[in-house]
């Protein structure tokens, strides 16, 4: 099973990908908190096989599995040096939100990637800037 929830609208027809695999729609009264996806939504999808990436995206669905999201942490110093790694991991259903600081000599950026491998390409370019 699997659950892809709406975060945009109801679950209605037209709203979500026509497959034969659908299990259950479940709507909500309102839209609501939904802690599995750290976010608000209107309701649920459930399909017996996963959606692409693709067909999710196009009706605006979230998937309610979580993968493992790869931090590459990049530091941009007043001396043009740049050091850039990936630094953390985490499982989470929806991608963690990146972050930004600034101070006196530097700057430092966390950007957080669906893939390794998008990560060590991220590592590669920051270093080539």
């Amino acid at each position: 099973m699997h659950r892809y929830y709406s975060t945009m609208r109801p679950v209605m027809p037209g709203g979500f990908p026509k497959r034969q695999d659908v299990l259950e729609i479940k709507n909500f009264d309102s839209r609501k908190y939904v802690e599995e996806i750290d976010r608000e939504a209107w309701g649920y999808i459930e399909y017996a096989e996963p959606l692409t990436e693709q067909e999710a995206a196009e009706y605006e669905l979230l998937s309610a599995e979580k993968k493992m999201w790869y931090c590459v942490t990049s530091s941009f110093d007043d001396y043009g040096r740049v050091t850039a790694a990936i630094t953390s991991t985490c499982m989470a259903a929806v991608q963690p939100e990146g972050g930004f600081t600034s101070t006196k000599r530097k700057d430092i950026y966390h950007d957080w990637y669906g893939s390794k491998e998008e990560a060590d390409r991220a590592v590669e370019e920051a270093k080539e800037a």
